[in-house]
């Protein structure tokens, strides 16, 4: 059995202010990227960044949230899947509670190739940061946390979902490592002066943490936007390497990940199983889908 997938990682513009625009450029993107693509029994998944139908910011999130899988851009997403025969993980984009509409999530959902919804991923750790003269952001203000974890499992890719500042926590991560995953991804808005500091420093630390693939997508960079996205989209192997890396611009990043990796990395450095769980431990305190 293959241990393979085709990875494609869409680093687009930055959302613009028409739902309805920002959706059908981001489905064109899809349709290019794949349009060379061989087609084998290896799946092929495309990852989106964070927010990719809406502006980033808290003044936005209402106007741009959908009912999921009822809205326009997650039916959108379900008939690109489904045309092109791939599995997405949509970024995320903002989603009303069915059963309270004044209650909003940042949330991921990810596709399947007969354009069936597999999960949803509502974003847990919400972006609050205050720091003078640099950056102030207050997800929170507008969104509530998500409380589960999600895991999907894609052809030989165990894959754990966060949203951005969910690779912060490596709490969240060991979670995923405890469940089997080898694959972690973070559709993400990181601003420019906590991506200099921290963007590819977070993602090697969670490959070294769980000997798992991780990668961080996210929109390119533009300084006509009130929050510039740090760009830079990135894919880092279980030993903590960068195996690829956009710059600020729009960008395709296309891999052939190999699962077998993941597992010869866990054997020769076997941290997994040198874990003193008889002094500290890691334990989910809510079920996991």
């Amino acid at each position: 059995m293959s241990k393979n997938l085709r990875l494609i990682l869409i680093q687009h513009r930055t959302a613009g202010d028409v739902k309805e625009d920002n959706v059908t450029y981001v489905m064109g993107k899809i349709r290019a990227a794949v349009a060379d693509e061989k087609r084998t029994s290896v799946p092929i998944l495309v990852v989106l960044p964070e927010l990719f139908n809406s502006p980033y910011g808290p003044q936005f999130f209402d106007k741009y949230a959908e009912l999921i899988p009822d809205g326009y851009t997650s039916k959108a997403l379900s008939a690109i899947a489904k045309e092109l025969g791939i599995y997405i993980i949509g970024g995320s984009y903002p989603e009303r509670d069915p059963q309270n509409p004044k209650t909003l999530y940042n949330t991921c959902t990810v596709w399947g190739p007969k354009g069936e919804l597999l999960a949803k991923h509502r974003k847990v750790h919400l972006y609050d940061i205050e720091v003078p003269n640099k950056v102030t952001f207050k997800e929170s203000t507008a969104m509530t946390p998500g409380k589960n974890y999600t895991i999907v499992e894609i052809g030989p890719a165990k894959i754990g979902i966060g949203i951005c500042f969910d690779i912060e926590f490596d709490e969240f991560a060991r979670v995923y490592r405890n469940e089997g995953c080898n694959f972690l991804v973070y559709p993400a808005a990181f601003p420019i002066y906590t991506g200099e500091l921290h963007w590819e420093l977070y993602q090697r630390a969670r490959a070294a943490d769980t000997q798992s693939y991780v990668t961080m997508v996210s929109a390119s960079r533009d300084y006509t936007n009130p929050f510039v996205n740090w760009g830079y989209t990135t894919l880092v192997d279980p030993w903590a390497r960068v195996i690829k890396k956009a710059g600020e611009d729009e960008e395709i990043i296309k891999a052939d990940l190999d699962f077998s990796l993941a597992d010869s990395a866990r054997e020769q450095l076997p941290v997994f199983r040198k874990r003193r769980t008889d002094m500290y431990e890691v334990v989910a305190k809510v079920p996991i889908k």
